[in-house]
């Protein structure tokens, strides 16, 4: 378990960290505790106690591949913490069902959750499930092979999570760090976080993450042609896995331990091994451990001469290959395109605003009525929107330190596009309820004459929910620039 940072109160906090305790002995016990708190919760219509109980039963349940008991929980508590405006808690459930997809191979809703989470977590100004959405979305693309696009992704979470006293999060980043040095081939660097990430794992406690330390030391062992060190890193790896009821975790070891079956020359150890981390990566329904482990087996019972099994064992892994590459396509479009004038004009979202910005001489000499209607409209067209709100400081009518003090706050603090893809997931939702545009997803952007906020620009989608691109937020950006203009 890990330490919620923080929990919907003090008393919660206190309960929690007693839970935690036991949990290290008697996980079971644990998990029964967990469970009453967080169903009391619930009937007692104290959704933030509720679900950050039942997030902190997730970060137990989990590493001990029973993380998809709690989907259907998970998704009614997401429900609740919109209806009764909690973001920090909407983000906490987005990052556990982002965590439930990734392990289901399921990467296109993985990162749609990692995605919400940490909009939601930017919003709220909420460090510890920022910095969690972040790994997770730099696993995305470690899913894909892309490794040094995620190894940027885990600094830049590194960089968030500076200075916090987190051991959970700095094991698991230290962690990912590694993987990432490693597949770069930077061994020296990838040692070295596999060593950080053991350090701030038995700092806190947190076996699942000494155990996969001792799993990636193994594995570095292993290039480095050590394999007295591989087998004993291996072999503790494995020790806490069986010992701590993490399946995950057993195949992934077992994985290696086939490598270093093979390098002994035991060829029947090694399918062993790999026969056994398969059978724990299906019953946790992991289907890139079981592609991996299928076309493990495939070649190990090629060189056995055993070709009708390999066969068998290669179609297993093409059709899960398959299955993961679907569950990875975008459900929808990255923006909304228009469609192609007959006269040949801008199509795409960027061409849109490349020509738009193109335009900047000719709007800065318009009256700044008709140049705003234009940058509103244009803004619609390429962002897809329903209409563009674009709210000025201190007037009458726009926004004001009397009525939306903690609002005008907000936008100073983060100085940056905001996405909101939840309406009444928004912070200061109470401020802003009966505004244009306050019940709709939106962008907000806080718009600047030098450094003095001016403005805000509230780019409002048609739907109380959407899920807005890191692109979409790029444009924003580019958009509030233009408006800012007109207003100077």
């Amino acid at each position: 378990m890990f330490t919620l940072q923080p929990a919907a109160s003090d008393a919660l906090a206190e309960l929690l960290a007693r839970i935690a305790r036991v949990s290290h002995r008697h996980p079971a016990a644990a998990d029964r505790l967990l469970d009453t708190v967080s169903s009391h919760a619930f009937a007692a219509s104290d959704t933030a106690a509720g679900v950050d109980a039942l997030y902190a039963r997730f970060g137990l349940l989990e590493p001990r591949g029973r993380a998809l008991e709690l989907l259907p929980a998970l998704e009614q508590a997401g429900a609740l913490a919109a209806a009764g405006h909690f973001p920090v808690q909407a983000a906490r459930v987005c990052e556990a069902l982002g965590r439930i997809a990734y392990q289901q191979g399921e990467y296109q809703l993985a990162s749609e959750q990692w995605s919400r989470a940490l909009d939601l977590a930017e919003v709220s100004g909420h460090q510890q499930t920022g910095v969690a959405a972040r790994i997770g979305l730099g696993q995305i693309h470690y899913a894909q092979a892309d490794w040094a696009r995620g190894l940027r992704q885990m600094r830049n979470a590194g960089e968030h999570l500076a200075g916090a006293d987190d051991s959970y999060l700095a094991a698991k980043l230290a962690l990912n760090i590694g993987v990432g040095s490693f597949e770069t081939g930077d061994l020296p660097a990838a040692e070295r976080h596999f060593s950080h990430g053991l350090a701030a794992a038995r700092r806190g406690g947190h076996r699942v993450f000494e155990a996969e330390a001792h799993w990636h030391l193994a594995r570095a062992a292993l290039a480095r042609q050590r394999m007295d060190w591989a087998v004993a890193d291996c072999r503790l790896a494995l020790d806490i896995a069986v010992r701590q009821g993490y399946p995950w975790l057993e195949a992934a070891a077992s994985r290696t331990w086939t490598e270093i079956a093979l390098a002994r020359g035991d060829t029947a150890a090694a399918i062993r091994s790999t026969r056994h981390g398969l059978a724990l990566a299906q019953r946790i329904q992991a289907r890139a451990q079981a592609r991996q482990a299928h076309l493990q087996l495939a070649q190990l019972l090629q060189t056995e001469h055993d070709a009708a099994g390999a066969l068998e064992h290669l179609w297993q892994h093409l059709a899960l290959q398959s299955e993961i590459e679907r569950l990875s396509l975008p459900a929808r479009a990255t923006l909304a395109a228009p469609p192609a004038d007959e006269g040949g004009a801008p199509v795409t979202p960027e061409e849109l605003l490349l020509h738009l910005c193109g335009q900047r001489p000719r709007l800065a000499a318009a009256p700044p009525t008709e140049a705003l209607a234009e940058l509103k409209a244009a803004s619609v067209r390429i962002l897809g929107l329903a209409h563009v709100v674009h709210w000025q400081v201190g007037t009458p009518g726009g926004l004001n330190a009397a009525g939306q003090p903690r609002y005008l706050d907000l936008l100073t603090r983060h100085a940056a596009p905001l996405a909101l893809p939840d309406a009444a997931l928004h912070p200061c939702h109470a401020e802003l309820a009966g505004l244009n545009g306050a019940a709709e997803a939106r962008i907000e952007v806080p718009l600047y004459d030098g450094a003095r906020l001016v403005g805000a620009l509230w780019l409002v989608d048609a739907r109380a929910t959407r899920a807005w691109t890191r692109q979409e937020l790029l444009i924003a950006s580019q958009l509030a620039l233009l408006f800012e203009a007109q207003t100077r």
